[in-house]
């Protein structure tokens, strides 16, 4: 009796953690077409500004999601150009540098994704790379 009580409650556990997951996978995915919609009117000069703004701000009010997003949003119009720049005739490097700052984009965007179940946790500081740094 007591371990079909276990069993329920570790599936229960399972349940929400997926129920969880899926919502900040959502989330995620809302972002980065909001990212997408917005990276389309900025140009990327002007993207480069306002990231380097961020760093200034860093300073006093340092926030690594914030960063982490901005980020994401310079890497995805990086990507978007080299993409269009790309033909037929793209040699290997240019392939290889491609699929660098793709990598790149999604551990960033899983990092941000991390960051963000532990903002919903109520953590406000986090160890990485051993600093400590404010979400």
């Amino acid at each position: 009796m007591s371990s079909d009580k276990f069993k329920y409650k570790s599936e229960k556990k399972q349940q929400k953690l997926l129920n969880k997951q899926n919502k900040v996978k959502t989330k995620l995915k809302k972002h980065a077409k909001r990212l997408r919609r917005k990276s389309s009117h900025i140009s990327f000069g002007y993207q480069l500004f306002l990231y380097r703004q961020e760093l200034r701000r860093a300073n006093t009010d340092y926030s690594y999601l914030r960063l982490s997003r901005a980020k994401i949003m310079l890497t995805a119009e990086l990507i978007a150009k080299n993409i269009g720049n790309c033909n037929k005739m793209c040699s290997v490097d240019d392939l290889k540098m491609l699929s660098r700052e793709v990598q790149f984009k999604k551990r960033l965007c899983n990092q941000v994704q991390r960051l963000e179940q532990f903002q919903q946790l109520g953590l406000t500081d986090v160890v990485l790379n051993g600093k400590r740094t404010a979400l």
